[in-house]
């Protein structure tokens, strides 16, 4: 056994903008010791060519270049490098890192291995589900469900492990409501138009295809789509088609969300798959309502009092209540939500009870 007097080694399939990787870097920043955070693929340059704000954390990741395809000869190679850093837990992020790191941690000594839950809607696929039973039975994780709903999936995949809900969080002293016409001033958007945001990937599993299919029965509203990704170009041929141009704006990946959350609305989220999404948190912290689709765990993180959710994949639902939200706006706002029940201090109180960290 090695003695686990390092800090947390975390485990991601790739670092790429997202909210898994947004999170794992956060828990790196926030939890006591000196943090890693390992990328199965991709090389570091490649991380940072992807994402350019990586630069300034170069010195907490690292991208260990996993060749494509199941590849069991990886596991040991991982396992040398976690022996080597001797971290006193290693935690990893979706099916790919619970299978080469819990197999990698066990082979290396390393008693406290915890798997992080994020979504469930991939256990539809017949790998994902052998490959977690595979690995819960080896690598024995202590799992953590990010909301009630994963945790009771994940209990029937593996229902030998021990599961503690720890639902996602922000930082709530980042994301905070501010001026909206200044807001709106820096990214050169009108001051009186009616304005709805969507931040996230631009990615079929978003359904920023289907809000670009309401906005054509919203007149008189702008979209803002925040975010980069393979569905960009069939996105805007989409808007150009339905004759929406000059009403949908694209502003690619940006690092600066809680100085653009501000300028909305309302923030929509159209997924078709989520888990517990960062965004719709966020949003609701800088004091914006969110209306989201009913899937995954987006119900737990939606304020009841000015949130509103509608089914996936039904353009005519959730244009009617975008309408209605902007004709009513709520009173009140999301914030108090989001404080009571998805704060930083919360959260990682919670991790380093389960990693059983003490600070100095």
């Amino acid at each position: 056994m090695t003695e686990e007097t390092g800090g947390v080694v975390q485990i991601v399939q790739r670092i790429i903008p997202g909210g898994i990787e947004t999170l794992a870097l956060e828990l790196a920043a926030r939890l006591p010791g000196e943090n890693q955070v390992l990328s199965l693929e991709w090389s570091n340059a490649r991380i940072v060519d992807n994402w350019p704000a990586m630069a300034a954390r170069s010195h907490t990741f690292s991208g260990l270049e996993k060749p494509p395809g199941l590849r069991p000869d990886f596991i040991l190679a991982l396992a040398r490098r976690l022996k080597a850093l001797a971290p006193r837990a290693v935690m990893a992020h979706h099916i790919g890192p619970l299978f080469y790191g819990g197999l990698a941690a066990r082979l290396a000594g390393i008693s406290r291995f915890v798997y992080v839950e994020h979504d469930v809607w991939h256990y539809e696929n017949s790998v994902d589900r052998r490959l977690a039973r595979i690995a819960s039975l080896i690598a024995r994780p202590r799992i953590v469900a990010v909301s009630a709903s994963v945790a009771r999936t994940v209990e029937r995949f593996m229902p030998r492990c021990p599961i503690t809900v720890i639902p996602n969080a922000v930082d709530t002293d980042r994301f905070v409501p501010s001026d909206r016409q200044a807001a709106r001033d820096r990214l050169g958007l009108s001051r009186t138009s009616r304005i709805i945001g969507a931040a996230g990937r631009l990615e079929p599993v978003k359904g920023q295809d289907v809000l670009v299919a309401a906005m054509a029965q919203i007149p008189d509203t702008a979209l803002v789509l925040v975010g980069d990704g393979s569905a960009a170009d069939a996105l805007k041929a989409q808007v150009a088609a339905l004759g929406l141009s000059e009403r949908v704006h694209f502003l690619g990946h940006r690092n600066d969300l809680p100085e653009i959350y501000p300028a909305f609305d309302l923030v929509c989220l159209p997924s078709r798959n989520e888990g517990l999404p960062l965004s719709v948190l966020e949003a609701q912290a800088c004091g914006i309502p969110v209306v989201a689709t009913d899937v995954g765990s987006v119900r737990e993180g939606i304020c009841p009092g000015t949130g509103a959710l509608v089914p996936p994949d039904d353009p005519d639902t959730l244009a009617a209540e975008l309408r209605a939200k902007l004709a009513a706006p709520a009173t009140g706002s999301p914030r108090a939500f989001v404080l009571q029940h998805f704060s930083w201090r919360r959260m990682i109180a919670a991790y380093e009870t389960l990693l059983g960290l003490h600070r100095p």
